[in-house]
């Protein structure tokens, strides 16, 4: 047999080749094999008619949360609509390892390894000797890189910066949701953030939660983010489409843990401490996480406060705080000189947060007429696989990786998952399992071989993070 699977009849969508049409594709050894306007159906052992569907690389998901074991739920909920490839922004890395050997789906994952000066250093402003040593463990253990959690937990602006030129120097990946103990996750740490990269490269994370007119009216904010980024190519970025945000819900000491969930409770009108936290539950603005049939779900009013209250307040929790003004900017603006998205990426912040909505918003901005499908499928699957150095991923073009997600054209609903050349999905069910790690180091990717998984090295060198400037 010429080919393991054959999709016949589809609307052809991809990037790097520009196709944008009726097209069969065929898929052979977890590879693609062809892509013709017409492949014989005797020439595959399974044949799957996707007539009416749209035919894209399989989808890339740039930010995610599925490290902790309460969050190894989130493989299925992005599996189901139709993510086939994701970069967990979590850790520790040994944790993702071991959910993606557990609950993977089929999935290819790549992690980041968190970095909070204070917690998981000895003191809240480590040595570049001891952030060294952080790194090279967590590229040991199959790691991209870092990731810094300033909004959540912020240090300081030295310790922050130190944290972004330690990784550059390793080469390995860095990302930031921006904040320190100087500004907070919002614009004004979205500029400081710009000022600690300097000449290193950084990755921004989820860039519409700084624009939520904390300063300045939401649109306002938006257009300075974009301006930042426009001048600044050094800066990789991702935004994404969820009206809800995921922070804790956590109670220390009579305050929210997370400096994201005291903003929050402010935005909502409701004092930044255990009473607040309480009265934004009970009043409907705060939304408590919980694991009900297979996914988590958002749960608010007395019941949602009874779960907050029986978990010792250990619990996730979504607010409704992001704009979508600014979100719709930052999806679709473009580099004034040429052809290229100033937010390289559709992202979802989500996983296990259940807001995996980039191919149905991002279809609703196609029926807007703000994003084409040509575009929307550039900033879901080639532009992240470009961002991280996933060489063989992001393209329908032959040798690389037989990943492939089917959708309805209208409400952006993921019909098909296919990852490395195996049905992961069918209409929302998910029927794939294990996983495939994309580590930074060799021995990373035999750690992860030795969990059960299988692994491949991934040449950031060759990546956005490090050939942009």
């Amino acid at each position: 047999m010429k080919y393991d699977i054959l999709l016949k009849n589809g609307h052809v969508i991809d990037a790097l080749t520009g196709l944008d049409g009726k097209y069969d594709v065929g898929i052979k050894h977890g590879k693609i094999a062809a892509v013709s306007e017409s492949l014989l159906a005797v020439d595959a052992g399974s044949v799957i008619d996707v007539e009416g569907y749209i035919v894209m690389p399989g989808v890339i998901d740039s930010h995610v949360h599925v490290s902790s074991e309460a969050r190894w739920i989130g493989f299925s909920m992005m599996a189901g609509v139709g993510v086939i490839t994701a970069v967990d922004f979590g850790g520790p890395i040994q944790h993702t390892v071991k959910g993606l050997a557990a609950m993977g789906c089929g999935m290819s994952i790549a992690g980041l390894h968190t970095v909070t000066p204070g917690r998981n250093t000895k003191d809240a402003d480590p040595t570049v000797e001891e952030l060294s040593e952080i790194t090279d463990e967590a590229l040991a253990h199959g790691a991209l890189g870092l990731k810094i959690v300033g909004g959540h937990s912020p240090a300081t602006p030295e310790a922050t910066a130190r944290i972004i030129d330690v990784a550059n120097r390793k080469g390995c990946y860095v990302a930031f949701h921006v904040g320190t103990t100087r500004h907070g996750s919002d614009i004004e740490g979205f500029r400081e953030a710009v000022e600690l990269a300097g000449k290193n490269h950084l990755h921004i994370a989820h860039v519409n939660s700084y624009c939520r007119g904390l300063h300045r009216t939401p649109a306002a904010e938006a257009l300075e983010a974009a301006e930042l980024l426009r001048s600044h190519r050094n800066l990789v970025s991702e935004s994404y489409l969820g009206t809800i945000n995921g922070t804790s819900a956590h109670i220390k000491d009579g305050l929210p843990s997370s400096h994201v969930t005291r903003n929050c409770l402010r935005m909502g009108g409701y004092t930044p401490d255990e009473k607040g936290m309480g009265e934004a539950i009970l009043g409907g603005w705060a939304f408590i996480q919980v694991l009900r049939g297979g996914k988590i779900e958002l749960v608010t009013g007395k019941e949602g406060f009874e779960i907050w209250k029986d978990a010792g307040t250990r619990t996730g929790v979504s607010f409704p705080v992001n704009d979508t003004t600014s979100m719709h900017i930052l999806a679709t603006a473009k580099m004034q000189d040429r052809n290229e998205f100033v937010v390289d990426a559709i992202s979802t912040d989500g996983g296990a947060i259940p807001r995996n909505v980039q191919l149905e918003r991002g279809a609703a901005l196609v029926r807007l007429g703000a994003l084409t499908w040509p575009e929307l499928v550039r900033k879901l699957t080639l532009n992240p696989a470009r961002m991280f150095g996933f060489e063989h991923k992001g393209a329908l073009t032959e040798g690389f990786d037989g990943d492939v997600t089917v959708a309805d054209p209208v409400t952006g609903r993921a019909h098909l998952g296919i990852s490395r050349g195996q049905v992961i999905m069918i209409d929302g069910v998910v029927v794939g399992k294990g996983g495939h790690l994309l580590a930074a180091t060799r021995e990373g990717a035999s750690e992860a071989q030795e969990a059960g998984l299988t692994s491949e090295v991934v040449d950031l060198s060759k990546s956005w993070f490090y050939t942009r400037t």
